[in-house]
Protein backbone atom coordinates (compact mmCIF):
# COMPACT_ATOMS: atom_id res chain seq x y z
CA UNK A 1 0.00 0.00 0.00
CA UNK A 2 1.48 3.34 -1.15
CA UNK A 3 2.13 5.78 1.63
CA UNK A 4 1.38 9.50 1.49
CA UNK A 5 5.12 10.36 1.48
CA UNK A 6 5.73 7.97 -1.46
CA UNK A 7 2.96 9.66 -3.45
CA UNK A 8 4.58 13.04 -2.76
CA UNK A 9 7.95 11.78 -4.00
CA UNK A 10 6.32 10.28 -7.11
CA UNK A 11 4.48 13.53 -7.80
CA UNK A 12 7.64 15.58 -7.36
CA UNK A 13 9.55 13.32 -9.72
CA UNK A 14 6.77 13.55 -12.30
CA UNK A 15 6.76 17.32 -12.04
CA UNK A 16 10.54 17.52 -12.56
CA UNK A 17 10.34 15.26 -15.59
CA UNK A 18 7.59 17.43 -17.10
CA UNK A 19 9.63 20.60 -16.64
CA UNK A 20 12.72 19.00 -18.17
CA UNK A 21 10.68 17.79 -21.11
CA UNK A 22 9.16 21.23 -21.57
CA UNK A 23 12.57 22.91 -21.52
CA UNK A 24 13.97 20.33 -23.94
CA UNK A 25 11.22 20.84 -26.50
CA UNK A 26 11.25 24.60 -25.99
CA UNK A 27 14.97 24.59 -26.76
CA UNK A 28 14.45 22.50 -29.89
CA UNK A 29 11.67 24.82 -31.04
CA UNK A 30 13.88 27.85 -30.42
CA UNK A 31 16.70 26.35 -32.49
CA UNK A 32 14.34 25.46 -35.34
CA UNK A 33 12.81 28.95 -35.23
CA UNK A 34 16.29 30.50 -35.30
CA UNK A 35 17.27 28.39 -38.30
CA UNK A 36 14.02 29.16 -40.12
CA UNK A 37 14.31 32.87 -39.40
CA UNK A 38 17.91 32.92 -40.63
CA UNK A 39 17.07 30.85 -43.73
CA UNK A 40 14.28 33.27 -44.68
CA UNK A 41 16.49 36.27 -43.92
CA UNK A 42 19.07 35.27 -46.52
CA UNK A 43 16.73 36.51 -49.27
CA UNK A 44 15.45 39.61 -47.47
CA UNK A 45 17.07 41.90 -50.02
CA UNK A 46 17.35 45.58 -49.05
CA UNK A 47 18.47 48.68 -50.92
CA UNK A 48 20.53 51.17 -48.94
CA UNK A 49 20.43 54.75 -50.22
CA UNK A 50 22.98 57.32 -49.16
CA UNK A 51 24.23 60.71 -50.27
CA UNK A 52 27.89 61.61 -49.84
CA UNK A 53 29.20 65.15 -50.15
CA UNK A 54 32.68 66.09 -51.33
CA UNK A 55 34.10 69.62 -51.60
CA UNK A 56 36.36 68.62 -54.51
CA UNK A 57 33.87 66.61 -56.56
CA UNK A 58 34.11 67.84 -60.16
CA UNK A 59 31.07 69.96 -61.00
CA UNK A 60 30.12 67.78 -63.94
CA UNK A 61 29.75 64.81 -61.55
CA UNK A 62 27.45 66.53 -59.06
CA UNK A 63 24.61 64.03 -58.59
CA UNK A 64 26.59 61.10 -60.01
CA UNK A 65 24.99 57.80 -58.90
CA UNK A 66 26.89 54.60 -58.18
CA UNK A 67 25.10 51.31 -57.53
CA UNK A 68 27.22 48.72 -55.72
CA UNK A 69 26.71 44.99 -55.32
CA UNK A 70 29.12 42.58 -53.69
CA UNK A 71 29.59 38.99 -52.53
CA UNK A 72 27.00 37.33 -54.74
CA UNK A 73 28.53 33.93 -53.90
CA UNK A 74 26.79 32.02 -56.67
CA UNK A 75 26.61 28.51 -55.24
CA UNK A 76 24.37 25.59 -54.32
CA UNK A 77 22.41 27.87 -51.96
CA UNK A 78 22.58 31.13 -53.95
CA UNK A 79 20.67 30.21 -57.08
CA UNK A 80 20.16 31.86 -60.45
CA UNK A 81 16.53 32.49 -59.51
CA UNK A 82 17.55 34.62 -56.54
CA UNK A 83 20.37 36.35 -58.43
CA UNK A 84 17.95 37.23 -61.23
CA UNK A 85 15.80 38.99 -58.63
CA UNK A 86 18.91 40.95 -57.62
CA UNK A 87 19.52 41.94 -61.25
CA UNK A 88 15.90 43.06 -61.60
CA UNK A 89 16.34 45.31 -58.56
CA UNK A 90 19.64 46.67 -59.88
CA UNK A 91 18.13 47.37 -63.31
CA UNK A 92 15.32 49.34 -61.69
CA UNK A 93 17.67 51.72 -59.86
CA UNK A 94 18.78 55.00 -61.50
CA UNK A 95 22.56 54.92 -61.88
CA UNK A 96 25.51 56.25 -63.82
CA UNK A 97 27.78 53.35 -62.91
CA UNK A 98 27.46 49.82 -61.54
CA UNK A 99 30.33 48.45 -59.45
CA UNK A 100 30.78 44.84 -58.30
CA UNK A 101 33.23 44.38 -55.44
CA UNK A 102 34.18 40.73 -55.59
CA UNK A 103 33.21 37.19 -54.58
CA UNK A 104 30.88 36.63 -57.49
CA UNK A 105 31.27 32.88 -57.07
CA UNK A 106 31.90 30.64 -54.07
CA UNK A 107 35.23 28.89 -54.25
CA UNK A 108 36.32 25.65 -52.66
CA UNK A 109 33.94 26.15 -49.72
CA UNK A 110 31.36 24.50 -51.98
CA UNK A 111 33.20 21.24 -51.26
CA UNK A 112 31.70 21.37 -47.77
CA UNK A 113 28.25 20.62 -49.19
CA UNK A 114 29.31 18.07 -51.81
CA UNK A 115 29.44 15.39 -49.10
CA UNK A 116 25.64 15.53 -48.78
CA UNK A 117 24.56 17.24 -52.01
CA UNK A 118 26.59 16.16 -55.06
CA UNK A 119 24.84 18.83 -57.14
CA UNK A 120 26.55 21.50 -55.03
CA UNK A 121 29.43 21.46 -57.50
CA UNK A 122 27.64 23.18 -60.39
CA UNK A 123 29.11 25.59 -62.92
CA UNK A 124 28.75 28.83 -60.99
CA UNK A 125 30.77 30.91 -63.47
CA UNK A 126 28.16 30.00 -66.07
CA UNK A 127 25.42 31.00 -63.61
CA UNK A 128 26.99 34.43 -63.08
CA UNK A 129 27.35 34.87 -66.84
CA UNK A 130 23.70 33.96 -67.44
CA UNK A 131 22.51 36.37 -64.75
CA UNK A 132 24.76 39.30 -65.68
CA UNK A 133 23.83 39.20 -69.35
CA UNK A 134 20.46 40.59 -68.20
CA UNK A 135 22.03 43.74 -66.77
CA UNK A 136 20.99 46.90 -68.58
CA UNK A 137 23.52 48.75 -70.71
CA UNK A 138 25.79 51.28 -69.04
CA UNK A 139 29.27 51.50 -67.52
CA UNK A 140 30.17 48.62 -65.22
CA UNK A 141 33.32 47.96 -63.20
CA UNK A 142 34.32 44.93 -61.13
CA UNK A 143 37.13 43.62 -58.95
CA UNK A 144 37.88 40.07 -57.85
CA UNK A 145 37.38 38.68 -54.35
CA UNK A 146 39.14 35.88 -52.52
CA UNK A 147 36.62 33.28 -53.68
CA UNK A 148 36.99 34.39 -57.28
CA UNK A 149 40.72 33.61 -57.05
CA UNK A 150 40.53 30.61 -54.71
CA UNK A 151 39.88 27.87 -57.26
CA UNK A 152 43.00 28.52 -59.31
CA UNK A 153 44.00 30.45 -62.41
CA UNK A 154 41.75 28.56 -64.80
CA UNK A 155 38.54 29.47 -62.98
CA UNK A 156 39.79 32.99 -62.24
CA UNK A 157 40.65 33.76 -65.87
CA UNK A 158 37.43 32.19 -67.13
CA UNK A 159 35.41 34.40 -64.78
CA UNK A 160 37.29 37.53 -65.88
CA UNK A 161 36.82 36.57 -69.54
CA UNK A 162 33.06 36.11 -69.08
CA UNK A 163 32.69 39.43 -67.27
CA UNK A 164 34.61 41.34 -69.92
CA UNK A 165 32.63 39.61 -72.68
CA UNK A 166 29.52 41.08 -71.05
CA UNK A 167 30.99 44.58 -71.03
CA UNK A 168 32.11 44.61 -67.37
CA UNK A 169 35.57 46.11 -67.02
CA UNK A 170 37.55 44.11 -64.44
CA UNK A 171 40.10 46.32 -62.69
CA UNK A 172 43.05 44.11 -61.82
CA UNK A 173 45.43 46.44 -60.00
CA UNK A 174 44.82 49.24 -62.46
CA UNK A 175 42.70 52.33 -62.91
CA UNK A 176 40.34 53.89 -65.43
CA UNK A 177 38.91 57.38 -65.87
CA UNK A 178 35.27 58.26 -66.34
CA UNK A 179 34.73 61.56 -68.14
CA UNK A 180 31.98 64.12 -68.32
CA UNK A 181 32.96 66.88 -70.67
CA UNK A 182 36.47 67.91 -69.70
CA UNK A 183 36.22 66.64 -66.11
CA UNK A 184 37.10 63.15 -64.90
CA UNK A 185 36.93 60.81 -61.91
CA UNK A 186 39.53 58.07 -61.41
CA UNK A 187 38.45 54.56 -60.43
CA UNK A 188 41.22 52.25 -59.22
CA UNK A 189 40.61 48.56 -58.53
CA UNK A 190 42.67 45.82 -56.90
CA UNK A 191 42.82 42.05 -56.92
CA UNK A 192 42.03 40.40 -53.62
CA UNK A 193 44.33 41.24 -50.74
CA UNK A 194 45.01 37.52 -50.01
CA UNK A 195 46.25 36.88 -53.55
CA UNK A 196 47.65 39.28 -56.17
CA UNK A 197 46.69 42.60 -54.57
CA UNK A 198 48.80 45.65 -55.49
CA UNK A 199 47.29 49.00 -54.51
CA UNK A 200 50.40 50.97 -55.54
CA UNK A 201 50.16 49.59 -59.05
CA UNK A 202 46.42 50.29 -59.11
CA UNK A 203 47.03 53.96 -58.27
CA UNK A 204 50.17 54.40 -60.38
CA UNK A 205 48.43 56.23 -63.24
CA UNK A 206 46.15 58.31 -61.01
CA UNK A 207 47.24 61.95 -60.62
CA UNK A 208 47.46 63.11 -57.01
CA UNK A 209 44.92 65.88 -57.59
CA UNK A 210 42.33 63.54 -59.18
CA UNK A 211 39.06 62.75 -57.43
CA UNK A 212 39.60 59.03 -56.73
CA UNK A 213 37.37 56.07 -55.93
CA UNK A 214 39.01 52.76 -54.98
CA UNK A 215 37.26 49.41 -55.48
CA UNK A 216 38.61 46.51 -53.44
CA UNK A 217 36.97 43.40 -52.08
CA UNK A 218 38.40 43.63 -48.58
CA UNK A 219 38.28 46.66 -46.26
CA UNK A 220 41.91 45.85 -45.44
CA UNK A 221 42.82 48.04 -48.41
CA UNK A 222 42.38 50.94 -45.97
CA UNK A 223 45.57 49.84 -44.21
CA UNK A 224 47.45 51.14 -47.27
CA UNK A 225 45.39 54.29 -47.84
CA UNK A 226 46.35 56.89 -45.28
CA UNK A 227 45.17 60.52 -45.59
CA UNK A 228 48.23 61.33 -47.70
CA UNK A 229 46.88 59.09 -50.49
CA UNK A 230 43.89 61.44 -50.89
CA UNK A 231 41.34 58.77 -51.83
CA UNK A 232 37.84 60.20 -51.57
CA UNK A 233 35.87 56.95 -51.48
CA UNK A 234 36.61 53.25 -50.98
CA UNK A 235 33.92 50.70 -51.88
CA UNK A 236 34.35 47.15 -50.61
CA UNK A 237 32.53 44.11 -49.22
CA UNK A 238 33.82 40.75 -47.91
CA UNK A 239 32.40 40.93 -44.37
CA UNK A 240 28.73 40.06 -45.12
CA UNK A 241 28.01 42.42 -42.22
CA UNK A 242 28.74 39.40 -40.03
CA UNK A 243 26.04 37.36 -41.85
CA UNK A 244 24.66 36.46 -38.42
CA UNK A 245 25.18 39.78 -36.68
CA UNK A 246 25.42 39.44 -32.91
CA UNK A 247 26.37 42.74 -31.23
CA UNK A 248 29.86 42.76 -29.68
CA UNK A 249 30.48 39.23 -30.93
CA UNK A 250 30.18 38.81 -34.71
CA UNK A 251 33.08 41.09 -35.61
CA UNK A 252 35.50 38.76 -33.81
CA UNK A 253 34.91 36.18 -36.56
CA UNK A 254 35.42 38.50 -39.55
CA UNK A 255 38.77 37.83 -41.28
CA UNK A 256 39.91 41.45 -41.61
CA UNK A 257 42.35 43.53 -39.57
CA UNK A 258 39.88 46.00 -38.08
CA UNK A 259 36.51 44.22 -37.95
CA UNK A 260 34.97 46.44 -35.28
CA UNK A 261 35.41 49.48 -37.54
CA UNK A 262 34.69 47.89 -40.91
CA UNK A 263 31.95 45.35 -40.17
CA UNK A 264 29.39 47.07 -42.44
CA UNK A 265 28.14 50.42 -43.67
CA UNK A 266 29.63 53.89 -43.95
CA UNK A 267 32.86 54.87 -42.20
CA UNK A 268 34.03 58.48 -42.12
CA UNK A 269 37.79 58.50 -42.59
CA UNK A 270 40.31 61.24 -41.73
CA UNK A 271 40.13 61.90 -45.48
CA UNK A 272 37.13 60.64 -47.43
CA UNK A 273 34.81 57.70 -46.78
CA UNK A 274 34.73 53.92 -46.81
CA UNK A 275 31.57 51.97 -47.51
CA UNK A 276 31.38 48.25 -46.64
CA UNK A 277 28.57 46.50 -48.48
CA UNK A 278 26.92 43.55 -46.63
CA UNK A 279 26.80 41.50 -49.82
CA UNK A 280 24.12 39.54 -51.64
CA UNK A 281 24.75 35.86 -50.91
CA UNK A 282 25.81 33.68 -47.99
CA UNK A 283 28.84 31.58 -47.21
CA UNK A 284 28.87 27.96 -45.91
CA UNK A 285 25.49 28.16 -44.14
CA UNK A 286 22.48 29.78 -45.86
CA UNK A 287 21.53 32.05 -42.97
CA UNK A 288 21.39 35.80 -42.44
CA UNK A 289 20.24 37.38 -39.20
CA UNK A 290 20.65 41.08 -38.48
CA UNK A 291 22.67 41.54 -41.66
CA UNK A 292 20.24 41.47 -44.61
CA UNK A 293 21.61 41.20 -48.15
CA UNK A 294 22.21 44.59 -49.68
CA UNK A 295 22.30 46.65 -52.84
CA UNK A 296 23.83 50.08 -52.25
CA UNK A 297 22.84 53.23 -54.13
CA UNK A 298 25.26 56.12 -53.58
CA UNK A 299 24.65 59.63 -54.83
CA UNK A 300 27.68 61.89 -54.85
CA UNK A 301 27.11 65.59 -54.38
CA UNK A 302 29.39 68.57 -54.49
CA UNK A 303 29.51 70.08 -50.99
Amino acid sequence: METRSARKISSARGGNWTRRRFLKYAFRLSVLSFIGFGFAGRNDLTTEHLTLRFPNLPKAFDGFRIVQISDLHASFWVTETYLNQVVDRVNALPKDLLVITGDLITGSVNDFWKRWFPSAGGDHVAAISAVFQRLHAGPKLAVLGNHDQWDGKKTELRLVSELERLGIDVLRNRSVKLSRGEETIAFAGTDDIWFTYDIDRALREVPREAFTVVLSHSPDVREDLGPEKRVELVLCGHTHGGQVAVPYLSHHFIPIKNPARYLAGLVREPYGYTYVNRGIGTLVFPFRIGAPPEITSIRMRRA
